[in-house]
Parts: C-alpha cells; structure tokens; sequence
C-alpha cells in the first residue's frame, strides 16, 4: 500500500476496520450510554408522575441531546494525537491523510448523527409503552421537526456548523479539545459582540444604550427616554438580501468550510 496517495477505496476500507477494532469498546459504551441514559431519564420522568402528553414536552431532551453528545463525541475525533506513541502510530499508518479524515469525519458527523436518532426514536417508543402501561396516556405527535415553522430546520445547519468547528478543533487541540474549543467559539462570540457594540455606539450615540438591545449585525432596537418614560424608538434591520447572504453562508459555506480547515491541519501533522 502507498501512503501518499490521496485515496484507495480499499485501504481506505483495512484502515477503517482497524479503527473500529482499536475503538470499538469506546463507541459500544458510548452507544448504551447514550440510549440508556435518554432512555433512564424518560422512564424515571413517568413514575414520578411526570407523564409526556406530547412530541414537544420531548423535544428539550431531543436537542440537548443532539448538541451535547454530538460535540462531544466529535471533540474525541483524532485523540490518539494527544498521546505521542499513539500519534506516531496513527501518523504513520499506510493510509492517507485523508482516509484516515474521511473515516473520523463519517463516524463524527454522519455516524453519530444516524444513531443518535435511531436511538432517541427506540427511546421514545420505550418511554411511550411504559407510560401507558403506567397511565395509559399515549404521546401526541405534535411536533415536526423540518417544518411549520421552515425555520426549524436551521437547528440542524447550526449543529453541523458546530460539529465542523469541533471537529476542527480536535485537528488544534489534542487534549482537552472540548473545553478549549467552546472557549474559543465563546471568545468569538463576545468579540463580534464587542465590535458590533462599537459600531452601534458610533452611529447612534453612547447616552442611547441601544447596543444592549440588539442583535449583533442584524437588528437594532431603538428606546426613547422621555423624562423617566422609556418607550420603543424603532426598530433597523439590515437589508433582506443580507439576511438571505447570512442564512445561505450559514447552509452552504460554514461547515464546508471548517470541514476542509480540518483536513488540511491533519494534513499538517504529515510526518
């Protein structure tokens, strides 16, 4: 086999059965973790008498969970750099670069995000029998994930926005990859913030305030104060073709984006 070749479906194929044999206690305990736990909570929520008459009083669970194990489970993507043995071995296994991404960015990002769903839903449908054998009440389905709003479906654009940050983050930070990562993303934040303060503050003056009740590059809120009144001044939001650039950035642009910043940082650390 040779090394620098950029991909071989077989090879490809060998590394990924070794992945899976040197982690496959980890995924199986994470797997009963994770539907044990959602699963746990759900049953104990029922015979404490605090029954699910609907898909929306579930639904909380449902995106804490996405979101927390899914950026944990990625924030572990390319571990066995943190340990220097493990990282001359990972390095110098006879498969590219980018193989060995590709295998962590399908487990990371598409693996997880199949299972996790698969297990909610068994979850789910556990909680359900339980409950009804418990109270007899069935759960409603008056929830739809993808529509009614169309805007939910901009949850998921943003858990894989953050899934490629993190999965960048792994390819930085070897150890403790989590916990810097969200530093970094809230370090972020609170900049733009700043900024965006900045601005605003420079076009509508200090006395006004206004920077604490807008959102950062996409609205500003107005208050007038008259005497010890305070009462809404208006409101300015950018142009419609800058929201419409906004969400196309956030769907298409974002995570391809990161995704390929953390290839080519793996890609770095070529021995």
């Amino acid at each position: 086999m040779q090394a620098n070749n950029i991909f071989n479906f077989r090879r490809m194929q060998l590394y990924l059965q070794k992945h899976f044999a040197d982690q496959l206690r980890f995924y199986l305990m994470g797997a009963v973790a994770t539907f044990g736990l959602v699963t746990l909570i759900g049953i104990l929520l029922v015979l404490t008498h605090n029954h699910f008459d609907k898909i929306s009083d579930i639904v909380p669970f449902y995106y804490v969970g996405l979101f927390a194990g899914g950026l944990l489970f990625t924030s572990r993507s390319f571990n066995e750099l943190a340990h220097k043995e493990k990282g001359v071995d990972f390095l110098l296994l006879p498969a590219s670069q980018f193989e060995k991404f590709l295998t962590l960015f399908l487990i990371s990002t598409i693996g997880f995000f199949l299972f996790y769903h698969i297990s909610f839903y068994l979850s789910v449908n556990i909680v359900e029998k339980v409950q009804i054998a418990v109270n007899g009440l069935h759960v409603q389905n008056d929830y739809k994930f993808l529509s009614d709003p169309d805007e939910k479906v901009y949850v998921y654009y943003v858990y894989f926005v953050l899934q490629a940050i993190f999965l960048f983050g792994a390819t930085c930070f070897h150890k403790y990859s989590f916990i810097k990562t969200v530093l970094c993303v809230l370090l972020f934040l609170f900049g733009l913030f700043l900024i965006n303060s900045v601005i605003v503050t420079l076009l509508f003056g200090w006395k006004s305030e206004i920077w604490k009740s807008s959102i950062p590059f996409v609205m500003v809120h107005k208050m007038e104060v008259s005497g010890r009144l305070v009462h809404g001044g208006g409101s300015y939001l950018i142009p419609r073709w800058l929201l419409d650039a906004y969400a196309f950035i956030l769907r298409f642009i974002f995570a391809p984006v990161f995704w390929t910043l953390a290839y080519f940082r793996l890609k770095d650390q070529e021995i």
